[in-house]
Formats: C-alpha cells, sequence, structure tokens
C-alpha cells in the first residue's frame, strides 16, 4: 500500500485538476455560454474581439470552446500564443499559421500576407492568447492591414489579462481600441458556478465528487472562485487523502491544506 498512486487510490481515469489543459469536455456555464455569444455574434460580422479577465479564469478553455464551435465552412481560424517576438516575425507567423508565403523583409512580408488573406476563403480569424504579450505595433498592424480592401479580409480575436486592456485604453492606441467591437471582461464566477466546476472536474475525470459539502465555500472563499486556484488546493487535498488513507476529501484535510497555503503565502 506504501506505492500506491493517486491514480489507484482514487481510481481516476486521468487527473481531475491538472496543472496545464483540464480534460474535455471543457466546463460551461451560463457566464461562459454568454461570453461566447457576444464573440460569436461579433465575428460573424466580421469585427474584431476582445477578451479580457484575470490569470486562472479560463481564457484559453473559453477560447478552446469557441474555437471548436466555429463552423469551418465560415471561418478558417489560426491561433497564436503571444510570445516577445519583433513586428517583422509576427508578421511572418501568422503567414506561416494560414499557409502563406512570407518574406525576411516587413514591406515585402506584409504585402504577401495581405494578398494571401484577400484571397483565403472561408474567412479568416486569426486568435491572439496570452495577447498582451504580443507587441501593441504588431496587433495595430494586423487590423490595419485587416481594413484595408472594401470587406475585412481578417478578423482578430484578442484574449489576455488586465494589462491588455490597461494599454488599450491608452490615447495612442484608440485606434486599435475603438474597431474591436465585441467585448467581453470576464467575471468572477459565483460560489454556484465553483461548485458547478468542482463537480464537472471530477465527473470528467470518472470520479464521483469527493469533496465534502461543507468544504466547498471554504475553498470557493480561499481562492475567490479562481479555477486555477481551485484546482491548485483540491490537488493538494487530494495528495494529503491519499497520505492519510482518506476517500473523502474532508473538512480537516481541505483546512490543513488551506492553513499551509496561508503559511506558504
Amino acid at each position: 500500500m506504501n506505492n500506491v498512486t493517486l491514480k489507484t487510490f482514487f481510481g481516476f481515469t486521468r487527473h481531475p485538476f491538472p496543472a496545464v489543459w483540464p480534460p474535455e469536455p471543457l466546463f460551461r456555464s451560463e457566464r461562459i455560454d454568454g461570453a461566447i455569444g457576444v464573440i460569436q455574434t461579433g465575428l460573424q460580422h466580421r469585427m474584431h474581439a476582445l477578451l479580457v479577465a484575470p490569470p486562472g479564469f479560463g481564457k484559453s478553455c473559453l477560447l478552446r470552446l469557441l474555437v471548436s464551435e466555429m463552423n469551418p465552412r465560415e471561418f478558417a481560424s489560426a491561433s497564436l500564443v503571444g510570445m516577445p517576438l519583433s513586428v517583422t516575425e509576427w508578421i511572418q507567423r501568422v503567414a506561416e499559421r494560414f499557409g502563406i508565403e512570407t518574406a525576411a523583409r516587413r514591406g515585402n512580408a506584409v504585402k504577401l500576407l495581405r494578398n494571401g488573406l484577400e484571397k483565403l476563403r472561408p474567412h479568416p480569424v486569426l486568435v491572439f492568447d496570452e495577447a498582451h504579450r504580443v507587441p501593441i505595433e504588431a496587433v495595430e498592424l494586423l487590423r490595419s492591414l485587416a481594413e484595408e480592401s472594401d470587406r475585412p479580409i481578417l478578423s482578430l480575436l484578442l484574449c489576455g489579462d488586465e494589462s491588455l486592456g490597461r494599454s488599450l485604453s491608452k490615447q495612442a492606441h484608440a485606434p486599435l481600441s475603438q474597431r474591436l467591437a465585441a467585448r467581453v471582461e470576464l467575471k468572477r464566477p459565483d460560489e454556484d458556478e465553483s461548485a458547478a466546476w468542482i463537480e464537472h472536474s471530477f465527473r470528467t475525470a470518472g470520479m464521483k465528487n469527493i469533496l465534502s459539502p461543507t468544504s466547498a465555500a471554504g475553498v470557493f472563499a480561499a481562492t475567490g472562485g479562481v479555477p486555477r486556484e481551485m484546482g491548485r488546493v483540491l490537488s493538494k487535498a487530494m495528495e494529503r487523502a491519499l497520505a492519510k488513507r482518506s476517500q473523502i476529501l474532508s473538512d480537516e484535510i481541505v483546512q490543513e491544506v488551506l492553513d499551509g497555503a496561508r503559511v506558504s503565502s
């Protein structure tokens, strides 16, 4: 019994609270569906869209849901994750993701990208996750390029944390900000939605909900309902429960984890 693993002890098919990507099907709620609806409507009208939320609030998962529901007959989507590249490098990466020829010099790369997007069918949508890490100059260049023709040849979906919203609020970036017609600020989930997220995470992993009902409120209060933080707490609680050979995440076990988190912080 000393070498028993979490998977063996709790009998899950996949860890309910993985550090990187949660298992599918992804969690949905009225709040998430509402955000998806706003962005979908904007894209259908060939608008640019903005999604802003604090870290750990499920932006990337929402984008996965959104992209999975795009009609391939209506949209050709390409997804990129923000990183510190030059403007020219971003133009080249966008071209490569859409299968468009590119060039070493910025001017030539922009011209090739514009010509390629004009020919692309169906309508291309560029999804930028972690967009706060992309130089605003690169985003503005793509926005300008998208609107040079009689019809929009590209829609941008920018997803980032609050720093992206603050950057776009500056007067210097007003032309770009004004073009982001479909806007969503992902709000903090309430206690009921957080409880539903926990239930979903266990169920998707092939488990029953092993969290003591009386501990759910404490987890929500300690984490603010942020999915990433709730997952960290519950993952540590499962490890502690294994050490105690407990099949339930009891009030005592959860409180020990929360107390430890407060001490370490």
